[in-house]
């Protein structure tokens, strides 16, 4: 009966904590950063990088067309860098609630519609579990 009483309690006690974390992240500020006009012109910037360079992704902000990392900053977003493959790198700010958040797009080459190339961006994060609960289309991916 002890046992089960503690196990209860333990139980308990990490999902109360569970919950303290899950409260802490701003789902506000975090749908304002994804949805901001920043995002979206970046990944635009990739795309059309892309479309330049016969399909092959940009591997830094300057081959995207963008500004400086630490140029690209809102209330909710510390910095966006483009990296190898032209994936976005989107670090969110403190206001967040994350703790140096970071949700990545990963660009795709895939057939469109009418049958040309299109790219579509994956979202993952490698560093916020609840991604999902705050955006649906997101998806946490652990790093190896």
């Amino acid at each position: 009966m002890k046992h089960a009483i503690r196990a209860s309690l333990a139980f308990a006690a990490s999902a109360l904590l569970a919950s303290a974390a899950i409260a802490a992240i701003n789902p506000d500020a975090i749908h304002l950063a994804l949805d901001s006009l920043l995002v979206a012109s970046s990944k635009m910037s990739v795309v059309n990088a892309m479309r330049k360079n016969h399909g092959e992704p940009p591997s830094n902000n300057a081959q995207a067309n963008l500004g400086a990392p630490g140029t690209m900053t809102t209330p909710e977003i510390s910095s966006i860098v483009v990296a190898a493959g032209g994936v976005i790198n989107v670090y969110l700010a403190p206001v967040t609630g994350t703790d140096h958040g970071l949700v990545q797009y990963v660009p795709k080459v895939v057939k469109g519609p009418k049958g040309g190339n299109a790219v579509e961006f994956a979202c993952n994060s490698p560093n916020i579990p609840d991604i999902a609960k705050v955006a649906p289309a997101c998806r946490y991916v652990p790093r190896k």
